[in-house]
């Protein structure tokens, strides 16, 4: 008797949370971006609100961190003050958790041109896929914010820690619209809510139902965090180029 993939999808639904979470994480890492002498982006003087991305990045990942402890993660912080703490002390501080846990890194974006809007994940490692697109499904879906996608992107953060690590970016300051919400409290709760629940859906589910890891199209000329991205020749048009910074507002170069 045949089975059909539709059947199979449900019965898989009906399955206890408890047997499809058996060898899943318990442990969520937040990394709330920049601090202390390192203030990350800021909206600059001509927006509604002066935001300065540490500040944002801290009380967003503050309430995330009371949102999953509801739900029964264990939680661990970078940093849970206005303090610097180096990138590769925050690798440290990842692998040393083991593989049952996750690591999720929180910023905001700040650019020169004022139109751009919405939210995007970063990811590197294919065992990072499923958490990316679980979380900016559920941000996107909660916020109604513009969809700039789940992205493959080697940045320190997503590629040097040993355990599944996605970065988010979560709004522009430099947006008037988006730096109106972001000054908001309670906008920033639902921020926090919606990342709790794409987490908590990659735990329930782990990698079900996810489509197949992208290919890389925009791999960095070296290992560093540089908001740049190289196009080669042979397989991206300028055209196209150009249309991926516009989406992602960046700055990109042909190799």
């Amino acid at each position: 008797m045949k089975i059909s993939k539709t059947l199979l999808f449900y019965l898989f639904l009906l399955l206890p949370t408890s047997l499809l979470a058996i060898d899943s994480f318990t442990t969520v890492l937040i990394d709330p971006g920049h601090g202390g002498i390192d203030n990350g982006g800021s909206s600059g003087k001509k927006a509604p609100h002066y935001l300065m991305e540490k500040e944002l990045t801290l009380d967003i990942a503050r309430r995330l961190a009371n949102e999953l402890r509801k739900m029964g993660f264990r939680v661990i912080m970078t940093r849970t003050d206005d303090r610097f703490v180096d990138l590769d002390e925050r690798v440290r501080i990842a692998n040393e958790l083991g593989k049952r846990a996750v690591l999720v890194s929180i910023h905001c974006d700040a650019l020169s041109n004022r139109k751009l809007r919405g939210i995007k994940t970063y990811f590197w490692h294919a065992n990072s896929y499923g958490l990316a697109t679980r979380i900016q499904k559920s941000l996107v879906k909660m916020t109604g914010a513009k969809d700039l996608g789940v992205i493959r992107r080697r940045l320190r953060l997503t590629r040097n820690p040993t355990i599944p690590s996605v970065l988010c970016e979560c709004g522009f300051m430099t947006n008037p619209y988006e730096n109106k919400l972001l000054a908001s409290p309670s906008y920033r709760q639902t921020l926090a809510v919606a990342l709790a629940k794409g987490i908590y859906e990659e735990k329930r589910l782990g990698d079900f139902g996810i489509s197949p890891v992208p290919e890389i199209w925009a791999p960095l000329s070296r290992p560093t965090d540089a908001h740049r991205h190289v196009f080669h020749k042979k397989t991206k048009k300028r055209k196209q180029l150009k249309k991926m910074e516009t989406l992602l507002g960046t700055k990109s170069f042909l190799s």
